[in-house]
């Protein structure tokens, strides 16, 4: 198993890249792909820039595709970065669901009686 650190990964989009430590046996030291499929099957449930990862890979489509994932090393300022960012959105959809239900109690003709 090669070592690596994930370059990105976005869950929204289900991939993401990880940047390898060593060239393969073929010599390539490109990129890896890395697909949600692979987390899932590791048990992983999300990556993060910077996490120190093992990995085998095969060719896909002419691609170098992660097959089996080992979680080695969290990158733990990441990883804090991705809770902030977390908890920010779900504070912004809980202040836009207060905002509507304020708007719905205020009634569509609060002008009239």
């Amino acid at each position: 198993m090669r070592q690596g650190k994930v370059k990105w990964y976005n869950g929204k989009k289900c991939f993401g890249f990880i940047a390898p430590d060593t060239p393969n046996e073929d010599g390539n030291t490109d990129d890896v792909f890395v697909h949600s499929s692979a987390l899932k099957a590791a048990d992983i449930r999300f990556l993060n820039e910077n996490d120190i990862v093992e990995f085998e890979e095969e060719v896909r489509n002419g691609k170098l595709s992660v097959t089996t994932l080992k979680l080695i090393q969290r990158d733990e300022e990441s990883a804090k970065r991705f809770q902030e960012r977390r908890a920010e959105r779900r504070r912004a959809r809980e202040e836009r669901k207060a905002h509507e239900e304020k708007k719905e109690k205020r009634g569509f003709a609060f002008w009239k009686k």
